[in-house]
């Protein structure tokens, strides 16, 4: 999912930060990139058997940018090899990539109903 904010005067970089410890607070692991105009802030969850994974992608510049969010694809991939090793225990492996993927979209979806609130504060009148 991607989203574009404009004119809203917001720190990038604060705002990152403030992602960041949203959930550092809740014992995610997060791995941050700076980007040339942005941040990248991985996700990870590996309180269940297969660590899910989403990368949430801010780019632009304070009146003009955006976010995007992409839950990690390497479990569709699992899915399928589990499928077609399912005689061979492949079904373990279905399982723990299922729960992955909706954990996954459990993080997507706390994370864009929650977005608003998080930019709200750190928006500045131009």
């Amino acid at each position: 999912m991607k989203k574009q904010w404009k004119n809203h005067n917001v720190n990038l970089q604060r705002l990152a930060e403030t992602i960041q410890n949203q959930y550092q607070k809740r014992n995610l692991k997060l791995k941050t990139t700076n980007l040339k105009n942005g941040y990248k802030i991985r996700l990870i969850l590996t309180s269940i058997r297969n660590p899910a994974m989403m990368d949430i992608t801010i780019k632009g510049t304070p009146n003009d940018f955006t976010i995007e969010t992409k839950a990690a694809e390497y479990e569709d991939e699992a899915v399928k090899i589990g499928l077609f090793t399912q005689i061979f225990g492949g079904g373990n492996l279905i399982l723990g990539n299922i729960k992955a993927r909706e954990e996954e979209e459990k993080l997507e979806n706390e994370f864009w109903t929650k977005i608003e609130e998080t930019i709200a504060p750190l928006t500045n009148p131009a």
